[in-house]
């Protein structure tokens, strides 16, 4: 079988986690004896709003979020998502949540699909050793909650809590505080240090998707502390520690003021994952080789 992408999936380091995500399929189906060739392949797996693959016996599209936040020209945008929808044989959803979107939001109905969500190696990742601190990485934007979290961190830490928050990335604002430290873009070998030495990893977004920073925090053993929304609910499973948070009604929304979370029960999550040193089990659904198998099984069943 030859398996094509839209870009050059040998290449290390991509530009986003979607990327980074298919970089590492490429790889792990190269281990499988599935030949990459992007010119003339079996199955063109692409993403939203890339050409379609003419010389491809089979098209099929990935989809991650649509757009339903009021700020964005959700229009055009989910018009041009339909369009990719429209010329795929076949589509894959990163989850429940996110096939449940576009069936109660957009209307999809009558394609092929799977649910796969993403996946990483866990032999790319190193020994936990947790030290003293928490860790929030996430490309920021308002709906990612850094604000809340900076909020629920500085409520643990008048609760008792002796922790350090390390925020990764490019923050929209900067709070200041001395147990606050901003250490800005990660390469992957930083990266890896950090979800190895933290005592867990904060995610608090309001109706995200399959983050791949979530998904590199769990298959690294790092626990999770996430709102229990979107689809990083389903992807956390017992990983960590879930935060009731605001139901999505499948309309329209200001995506970018997203409802506040109870910050004691975020706090009381940090006090309890540090004192008590929880760990959870192995998820073994969002290991890579698991992941690529979900893949080929699709791509078979398409292929007939």
């Amino acid at each position: 079988m030859k398996v094509g992408f839209s870009f050059d999936s040998s290449i290390k380091e991509a530009p986003d986690g979607k990327h980074q995500f298919l970089i590492r399929l490429a790889k792990q189906l190269v281990k499988k004896g599935i030949i990459i060739n992007n010119e003339r392949p079996d199955i063109f797996l692409r993403l939203a709003g890339e050409k379609r693959n003419k010389n491809a016996k089979v098209n099929i599209l990935r989809l991650d979020g649509l757009i339903m936040n009021t700020r964005w020209k959700h229009k055009s945008q989910n018009k041009n998502i339909s369009s990719s929808i429209d010329q795929s044989d076949g589509l894959i959803y990163q989850g429940r949540f996110c096939e449940k979107a576009y069936r109660k939001f957009m209307g999809i109905k009558g394609k092929p699909f799977a649910i796969i969500p993403n996946g990483a190696d866990p032999s790319e990742f190193l020994h936990r050793s947790p030290q003293n601190f928490f860790i929030a990485n996430s490309k920021w934007r308002p709906h990612k909650r850094l604000k809340m979290t900076v909020k629920c961190f500085l409520t643990a830490l008048e609760k008792g809590l002796d922790a350090d928050l390390v925020v990764t990335g490019k923050p929209e604002k900067k709070y200041k505080h001395p147990r606050i430290k901003y250490v800005g873009w990660q390469n992957r070998k930083d990266l890896k240090k950090l979800l190895s030495r933290s005592i867990a990893s904060i995610h608090l977004t309001w109706l995200d998707w399959c983050p791949n920073a979530m998904v590199e925090a769990i298959v690294a053993r790092c626990p999770v502390i996430y709102s229990k929304s979107g689809g990083h609910h389903e992807l956390a499973m017992d990983s960590g520690i879930a935060i009731k948070d605001v139901y999505w009604k499948w309309d329209l929304i200001d995506l970018y003021d997203p409802p506040k979370l109870n910050r004691e029960e975020v706090a009381d999550a940090m006090i309890k994952i540090k004192t008590e040193k929880m760990e959870f089990p192995v998820n073994d659904r969002l290991n890579i080789n698991n992941v690529t198998d979900e893949y080929i099984k699709f791509f078979e069943k398409l292929l007939g």
